[in-house]
């Protein structure tokens, strides 16, 4: 399963050999087909193992607010870009091929989906947020100095996996989580309710500024 995950990552579904890969994991090319019927196959296994452990991670975790979310996806995605890789071929590949595991992978986001409405409900996020919109925001911000790390490098002059860049942009997610979704003070906690201009934002306690502060 290694070994796949590395030979589409390098290459795509389209581009990856199965021969490749059996080089690659020291096992017979038979034994791809015996185990998984074909290249596909394969494929599928290698999404579905990495998609069941994002779901465990979700389940595990219901309560997650969306700042942290941000750091802990952008976190993921640098420990996993091999993972990122895929999607990518699959977003240039044009010839409409249907998208393997795309119920699996739909369940995911979904439950994802699902995560900040119940926020939105219980008044963690306000309730103007359009929760699939802040979802895709989300996958934004986590996988895109990885998926242009030129644009990084021009700007910054790191490299996205530098441990130093890791923590700029960590530091930074938590910058924008906090200021991002700030739920409105309900009238009734507006001390003697004198306040009548533009409701007040809850305080949020202060992002981190050392540069280091993500995990590296």
């Amino acid at each position: 399963m290694a070994a796949a995950l590395k030979e589409f990552a390098a290459n795509g579904f389209a581009g990856a050999r199965t021969d490749a890969i059996a080089r690659r994991a020291h096992v017979n090319e038979r034994m791809i087909f015996y185990c998984f019927e074909s290249k596909e196959g394969l494929y599928r296994a290698v999404l579905k193992q990495k998609l069941a452990a994002k779901a465990a991670m979700i389940e595990s975790t219901p309560d997650k607010d969306f700042t942290s979310s941000l750091i802990t996806g952008f976190d993921e995605c640098c420990d996993d870009a091999d993972s990122l890789r895929m999607w990518q071929w699959e977003a240039l590949d044009k010839t409409n091929r249907k998208l393997v595991a795309e119920e699996e992978r739909r369940a995911v986001l979904q439950s994802e989906v699902a995560r900040w409405r119940r926020a939105k409900a219980s008044g963690i996020l306000p309730a103007d947020a359009d929760e699939e919109m802040l979802l895709l925001v989300s996958c934004a911000l986590r996988v895109f100095p990885l998926i242009l790390p030129q644009v990084v490098s021009l700007v910054t002059g790191m490299d996205p996996l530098d441990p130093e860049f890791r923590g700029r942009w960590t530091a930074c997610l938590e910058w924008i989580g906090q200021r991002l979704l700030v739920p409105a003070v309900k009238s009734g906690d507006e001390p003697d309710g004198k306040e009548k201009g533009p409701v007040k934002a809850r305080k949020q306690s202060p992002p981190r500024t050392a540069a280091g502060g993500g995990r590296h």
